[in-house]
This record gives C-alpha cells, sequence and structure tokens, in this order.
C-alpha cells in the first residue's frame, strides 16, 4: 500500500468517526426533543412533513454536488448546519414547540445529506479495488463514530439539560467541517462543472437510463418504507414504556448498543462477507435482514422483539449494505454519480419515509390495534424490496461492461450477445472421442446449420476427373499442387489435401481450397484436428477452416480441442469458438461450462504458465490477408473462452486496461471480473496478475479444481516438443 493512501485511508477514518458521531447525536436528540413534546401518533405526520420539506433541498444539493464536487461543499454544508443548531439552541428556550419543529426538519434533512456526502468523497477519493481493500477500515470509523454519539448524547442527557445538546451538536459539525476538509476538501477532484443539462432533471434521466440506478432506487425506497414502519413500532413501544425525561438517555443508550454490534460485525466478517458474496449481493442484506427480522418480531408479540427487529436492520444498514453500497457506485462516471448519488441517497429515502408516513398513518387511524397490521407490511414490503435486491448483481455487470466500453473510446461498441432469433440445437447428446479428462457434454447452441446436400453417386467422368486431382496433389511438385487447389474440389480429396496444409509453400492454398468443401466434410476435418499423431502445423491452422464447416459438427470439434495437450491448438480452437459467437453463428455457452475449461488452464504453476505461447505462422496470418494480430500468450486465451459466455468486447478492453499503469482502469476490469468469476478462478487468476488475493478461501479452492497441477505442466512440455 503506497502511503498515501494509507495516510489517506486514516484521514477518512477519523472523518467517518466524526460525521456518524454527530449524526447519531444529533438523530438521539431530534427524536428525545420530538417525543418529549408531540406524541407519537404525530410522528408519521411529522416523517411525512420532513420528507416533503426535504425533496427541494436534495435537488438542489444535488445539484449543486455536481457543479462543485462532495469535497469542497460538504465542508460548507456542515459549518452552516452548525450555525443553524446554534441558532435553534437560543430560540428553543423561547419558542420551545415551534423550535423543536425547526430541529426535527433540519436535523431530518441535513443528516442524511452530510452522511452521504461524506461516502460520495470517499467514492471519488479511491478507486473500486482500493475502496474494496479501505472500506471495512474507513466502516469501523463509521461504527466507532456511532458509538460515540451515543455516549455522547446519553451524557448530555445525564449531566446537561437536553436543550445543551443543540450546542453540543454545533461543535461536532464544525469539527466535522475541518475534517473533511483535510480528507478532500483541498486536494478534492476537479469538480465538474454542471450546465443546464446537467441540474436535476439530468440526474433523474441517468437514474431512468441505468438499470442499475433503478434497480438500486427501487430498492432504497422500498427499504426505506418498511424500515420506517418498522420503527414506528419499535419507538411507539418505546414511548409506552419510558417516561419523556428518559427518552433522550433511551434512545442514545439503544443507539449505542447498535453501534457496539456494527463494530463487531465490521471487525469480524464485513470484509470476508463482501469478498465472497461480492458487492451487490452484500447491498442484498439490508432487506433479507429486514424482512427475516420483521418476520421474527411478528411471530414474538414483545417490545423487545421490536427493539431486536429495528436494530438488525441498523446493523446491517451500517454494516454490509453501507459498505457494498458505496462500491456499486464505481461503475458510474463522476459526472453522472456526483447528482444521482445524492437523489437516491438522501432522495430515495426522503420518498420511501413519505410513503412510510402514509403506511403507518393509515393503520394507525383505521385500527384500534395496529401493531400485528404494520409488522405485516413491513414484511411484505420487505419481500418486494429484497425482490428487486436480487436484480444487481446482473444489473451491476452490465453498468462496468457499459464503464469498460466507454473507458476503450467505443461507447457504441455492443456489449449483448447476439440475439438468437431462431431455435437453438444443442449438442449434449454427441458421442465423445474418448480423451482422457475431457470436458463436459458440449452444450453450446448452433444457430446456423448448414443443409446437407443429398448424396449423389459419381458419374465415370467425376470419377475420372478425381483420380487425376489426385495424381496432381500426390505429385510433390509445387506449381501442380497449386494449380490442382485452385480447381474444384470434391469432399473425397479432403483427406489427401490435409496433409499438404503443413507445406509452407502450399500451405495457404490448401487452407483456402479446404474452406470451399468444408461444410462438406467437417467430420474428417474435425478428426484431423484432435489426432494427436499429426503434425501440430496441420492441426493449428486447421480451427480457420472449420470456420466454413457444418457449424454443429464444427463447434463440437472445436470445443474438443480446448483439452488437447498442445496450448497452440487450445489456443486456435478458443480462437475460432470466439468468432463464431462474434459472427452470431454460435449462442454463449453457459458460464459454469466455460468456467470448467478455464480452470484447466489456471491450474498451473508460474514458470509453466509463462512457457506457453504460439508460435509465429506466416501460413496462417497470410490466410487471414495479414490480420493474425494476436499476441498468443496464455491470458489472452483465457479472456478468449471466456467470452464464449460473456460479452466479448468488454472481456477484451478488460484485458488491455489490466495491461495499463492507470491505476482507475485496472481497478474497473478487476472489479468486473471479480463479478463475473467464481471465488476460485480468481484465486487461480489472481496471483498470474499481479492482484493480491481477497481472504484465504480462494486459495483453498484451488486446490480442488479438477485438473492436476502435473498434467498441465505435462502440456507445456509438450508445447516445447512439438513446435517446429
Amino acid at each position: 500500500m503506497a502511503d498515501g493512501e494509507r495516510r489517506a485511508t486514516w484521514i477518512a477514518t477519523v472523518t467517518a468517526l466524526v460525521v456518524v458521531a454527530s449524526f447519531i447525536a444529533g438523530k438521539a436528540a431530534r427524536d428525545a426533543l420530538l417525543l418529549s413534546s408531540f406524541g407519537i401518533e404525530s410522528l408519521p405526520i411529522f416523517i411525512a412533513i420532513s420528507a416533503v420539506f426535504s425533496l427541494p433541498i436534495i435537488l438542489i444539493a444535488g445539484r449543486l454536488m455536481a457543479r462543485f464536487g462532495p469535497a469542497r461543499l460538504m465542508p460548507v454544508l456542515n459549518l452552516l448546519s452548525g450555525a443553524a443548531a446554534i441558532v435553534e439552541w437560543v430560540m428553543l428556550s423561547e419558542y420551545p414547540r415551534a423550535t423543536t419543529i425547526a430541529i426535527y426538519f433540519h436535523l431530518s434533512t441535513s443528516g442524511a445529506v452530510l452522511v452521504s456526502g461524506f461516502w460520495s468523497i470517499i467514492n471519488e477519493r479511491f478507486d473500486v479495488q482500493a475502496a474494496k481493500r479501505h472500506i471495512g477500515r474507513i466502516g469501523v470509523g463509521a461504527t466507532l463514530g456511532g458509538i460515540a454519539g451515543g455516549l455522547i448524547a446519553q451524557g448530555t442527557a445525564v449531566y446537561l439539560s437536553t436543550d445543551k445538546i443543540m450546542l453540543v451538536l454545533a461543535g461536532l459539525q464544525i469539527g466535522c467541517a475541518l475534517a473533511l476538509f483535510v480528507l478532500g476538501g483541498a486536494r478534492g477532484p476537479r469538480p465538474v462543472v454542471a450546465d443546464d443539462e446537467t441540474g436535476t432533471w439530468f440526474a433523474v434521466g441517468v437514474v431512468a437510463r441505468s438499470r442499475l440506478l433503478r434497480n438500486v432506487g427501487i430498492m432504497i425506497v422500498l427499504g426505506a418504507i418498511a424500515a420506517g414502519v418498522l420503527d414506528y413500532v419499535f419507538k411507539a413501544d418505546l414511548a409506552a414504556g419510558a417516561s419523556k425525561a428518559d427518552l433522550l438517555s433511551s434512545l442514545a443508550a439503544y443507539y449505542m448498543v447498535t453501534s457496539v454490534l456494527t463494530a463487531v460485525i465490521q471487525l469480524a466478517i464485513c470484509g470476508p462477507v463482501i469478498a465472497w458474496l461480492g458487492v451487490p449481493r452484500s447491498v442484498a442484506t439490508l432487506p433479507l435482514a429486514l424482512t427475516a427480522f420483521s418476520a421474527f418480531a411478528l411471530m414474538v408479540p414483545s417490545a423487545l422483539a421490536a427493539a431486536v427487529a429495528r436494530g438488525a436492520e441498523m446493523v446491517t444498514r451500517s454494516s454490509l449494505y453501507r459498505a457494498g453500497y458505496e462500491l456499486l457506485y464505481a461503475p458510474l462516471p463522476e459526472g453522472d454519480k456526483r447528482p444521482t448519488k445524492v437523489i437516491l441517497d438522501v432522495g430515495a429515502e426522503r420518498i420511501g419515509d413519505l410513503l412510510g408516513a402514509q403506511v403507518v398513518g393509515i393503520l394507525v387511524y383505521m385500527l384500534v390495534e395496529p401493531r400485528t397490521a404494520l409488522l405485516i407490511a413491513t414484511v411484505v414490503i420487505g419481500i418486494l424490496a429484497l425482490a428487486f435486491a436480487l436484480r444487481l448483481p446482473h444489473s451491476y455487470r452490465i453498468a462496468l461492461e457499459d464503464s469498460l466500453m466507454a473507458s476503450s473510446g467505443d461507447p457504441n461498441a455492443s456489449s449483448t450477445a447476439t440475439a438468437a432469433s431462431e431455435s437453438w440445437h444443442a449438442l449434449g447428446g454427441l458421442p465423445f472421442l474418448g480423451h482422457s479428462g475431457e470436458p463436459s457434454p458440449l452444450p453450446l447452441r448452433v444457430l446456423e446449420r448448414s443443409p446437407r446436400p443429398k448424396a449423389v453417386a459419381p458419374t465415370l467422368e467425376q470419377r475420372q476427373r478425381v483420380t487425376a486431382m489426385l495424381d496432381e496433389l500426390r505429385s510433390r511438385n509445387t506449381p501442380r499442387i497449386k494449380r490442382a487447389l485452385t480447381q474444384k474440389l470434391t469432399p473425397e480429396l479432403a483427406i489427401h489435401v490435409i496433409p499438404l496444409v503443413a507445406l509452407d509453400d502450399v500451405g495457404r492454398q490448401a487452407l483456402t481450397a479446404l474452406r470451399t468443401i468444408a461444410p462438406r466434410c467437417t467430420g474428417m476435418l474435425v478428426d484431423a484436428l484432435l489426432d494427436e499423431t499429426r503434425e501440430i502445423k496441420i492441426r493449428r491452422r486447421l480451427p480457420d477452416v472449420l470456420l466454413a464447416g457444418e457449424p454443429t459438427l464444427a463447434a463440437w470439434g472445436l470445443w474438443r480441442g480446448l483439452v488437447d495437450p498442445s496450448f497452440e491448438l487450445r489456443y486456435r480452437c478458443g480462437e475460432a469458438l470466439s468468432r463464431m459467437v462474434v459472427a452470431g453463428r454460435l449462442a454463449q455457452v453457459t458460464p459454469e461450462t466455460v468456467f470448467e475449461v478455464v480452470r484447466r488452464e489456471l491450474v498451473v504453476d508460474q514458470t509453466a504458465w509463462n512457457s506457453q505461447q504460439i508460435s509465429e505462422d506466416r501460413v496462417l496470418t497470410a490466410a487471414r490477408e495479414g490480420k493474425d494480430e494476436e499476441s498468443g500468450r496464455p491470458l489472452e486465451h483465457v479472456f478468449t473462452v471466456l467470452s464464449l459466455a460473456f460479452p466479448p468486447e468488454p472481456l477484451r478492453v478488460a484485458l488491455q486496461e489490466l495491461q495499463t499503469d492507470d491505476s482507475k482502469l485496472r481497478a474497473t476490469a478487476l472489479e468486473y471480473l471479480a463479478s463475473v468469476l467464481p471465488a476460485d478462478i480468481r484465486g487461480q487468476l489472481w496471483p498470474l496478475l499481479d492482484v493480491e488475493v481477497e481472504g484465504s478461501a480462494p486459495a483453498a479452492l484451488v486446490g480442488s479444481a479438477v485438473v492436476k497441477v502435473d498434467d498441465q505442466e505435462d502440456h507445456a512440455r509438450n508445447d516445447e516438443q512439438q513446435k517446429p
């Protein structure tokens, strides 16, 4: 870790402590002051009004965020919030009820905006891979801040009058401003200047166009509705069991306990769980916990069960959810990220609060005993939120693909496979060829099948012509052979043309001739391709010919070639299959089948891995009209095989960006791979990319791979022996 990155991490951790301490203390003060002056029945009304009041402020904050950037804006907003707290303290003794309302609206709106702004600074300060490394430590700082905020609020309740909490909050927010200035104010990224098209409606348009942001926004709204309903149940139980004088200390103690539990989760399991689940599935833990514990509170009707359910939601939100949620925005461009993040972080939450207040209000005013109905509503809405959360992994991968394509300078390139408009033909039922260590049955689906011509008995003239052509092909006279290869061949002659592929002087003409008859002799070509007794020169040149063959049988033969001992043949077969996918002649293979082949390639030590390469082949290059620009490295072959199951263009760009010195581009490429590859393959691939393996689990999984290292090393030795 670089010294600058380490220093930034420590500053971010301390800043998180101060920011969250201020937020938790303010939250406790806000609720205690409101419940002391107004009854619990009025809480839904205040939540709804606060949500409506905060929406225009959030839109303005989003526009300012896009113009100035969070690193410059947040210190100023914290100072303004601190000044407002001082004014409210002065007015609280003279106009207690009116000032309490103002405090509630102020802290409800500013608290969420300021915390969101802090995490926006973190999101811009670190790339996605650096954020993954340090988000746990920063999260611990935030959790300690929650504990500190609870202690501050409780200490104020015990030793000072309740109104003094506003002065304490003012001091905390001034401290936040200083900490945020040190974190990013002096060296924050250059702001993205917003014009008329990059304001509020621009941000809404970005959310509407992005599948990822749409799913995130709906999940946040539904989660906020469910959390708001559950929060009402918890606070109604608390208000019924505690005196008004004890409300501040009770809430402070509760928030402090949940912060301690959050710290335990952060330190014990947060990092490994995020590495195991991935970013989007970590976000899904919030609606899952909310739904499960609300169902528990429904089955166990007690105040303690409701407190446990509310606490579980808060702990999950502040640990696994928060860490994963901040990383969700990594694929977005900076100009899109700044305004949309505020709108989703705070705006979607406020809309959820508003709708949640309506749900609470309807049930409370319609039912004499609304507690059970409220918990049922929480469970139902939580299930809906979970359904949208489970859609995040796919939309997150698409966002990463879009980010990769944008960085390549070709944003219009297609990142999806060609849609299949015809019926698919599965090849899993074809017989095996009896190879040891053979792959699973080929689940390729062919989109184009060449018609098989009806067999017709040859005439005497045709037989005589074939005999004459055969004499020419066997003549060992280069001009005669070339002349024969330019004639129209019959499938019977293919077996005699195949050996000519190995000859450098007539190899190009032989390849051209075989392509013309490939649809009628594909089986013969596949036999030659997989015949390990044949010269490697012939075998490595045949995959290009099979591209013109009958797709069903050609794809099956090329797939079998992916487990051949020769790396050159595996490389050429993978390349040919990938070209079939790109050309729209073959549907993508199932990911698990591709992973099986990739595992075979990766279970190899560094020496054997580096020794694998393809030889320069001038005949093949000439046959491709000089377009053979592949480097022939093992890593390139792995990405080619992956492109059989995933969009080829994002993988191509990811491979390019992994080889750059730009840490941000490299981090995006690694995050994309992490979103599509299982843990054991990441554990195999990361060391070959000079990336530290996250945790010990992937390394353990590597040892249980299907193919033994010795077998792969034998493949590498065979390549050395077969090179011409």
